[in-house]
């Protein structure tokens, strides 16, 4: 899952922008808004799942994203010796979490710390955000 402002930084959160292209000036929005929760797949033949998600999240909202979109994903992909990759976010190692992929018999890799630029969701992110950006 990553959580991404469409209109420029939000205090100390993180936003994209692309470096190859000159910085814009933003403008500051009240009330807050302007951001987006997206989970993403993908599997090495070239499927991706996709899914926009509503308000913050947490262990049980992950644990629903995981059941009505991951599942699904894993099912249409048709392998049965996958794995499943995501970050050390609380909501994604909390025991209910930990429980629930158990549960499926899901393989989890482990996160090594401090790998952002390790994790290959971040290509697609880019990729996304880079369209997002384009005008």
């Amino acid at each position: 899952m990553k959580k991404r402002n469409l209109d420029g930084s939000n205090g100390n959160i993180k936003y994209w922008h692309d470096l190859r292209k000159v910085s814009r000036s933003f403008f500051s929005r009240q009330s807050g808004g302007g951001s987006v929760m997206v989970w993403s797949a993908f599997s090495f033949n070239g499927q991706v799942g996709l899914a926009f998600l509503d308000g913050r999240q947490n262990s049980p909202k992950y644990i629903e994203t995981l059941e009505n979109h991951l599942m699904p994903f894993a099912e249409n992909i048709g392998e049965r010796n996958w794995q499943y990759q995501h970050d050390d976010a609380p909501i994604h190692i909390s025991n209910a979490t930990k429980n629930y992929l158990n549960s499926k018999n899901l393989t989890v890799l482990e996160w090594p710390p401090i790998s952002l630029d390790l994790n290959p969701i971040e290509n697609v992110w880019g990729i996304m955000f880079r369209k997002v950006y384009e005008n």
